[in-house]
């Protein structure tokens, strides 16, 4: 199993992306599982609902893309709310997912 990202690579990867994307106000590592690894912005037990939630979202597209693409990989994922949106980035060791507000 590869390793997961440090505490220290999310912070950084979390500063980057909220210094470049000032809307975003959470982000979560999600392993290929579906168990949160790191989360900023939500508690536990909301990184938890959430990783389970977007682990079963990403597994339906990856099959609708396989059999609508005929083999194609899946690189990215945008939800966009009445409320906000939903960013999501699987990766071969982890899932990034952020979350925006309007």
């Amino acid at each position: 199993m590869p390793a997961m990202p440090k505490r220290e690579i999310f912070e950084r990867i979390i500063q980057n992306i909220t210094s470049k994307f000032p809307d975003v106000y959470a982000a979560l590592f999600i392993s290929p599982e579906g168990f949160p690894i790191n989360s900023w912005g939500v508690s536990l037990e909301r990184a938890e609902e959430i990783s389970a939630l977007l682990s079963a979202l990403i597994g339906k597209t990856k099959e609708i893309i396989r059999q609508v693409n005929e083999g194609g990989d899946l690189h990215f994922i945008q939800v966009q709310t009445t409320f906000g949106g939903i960013r999501i980035a699987p990766q071969e060791e982890f899932i990034l997912v952020t979350l925006t507000k309007l």
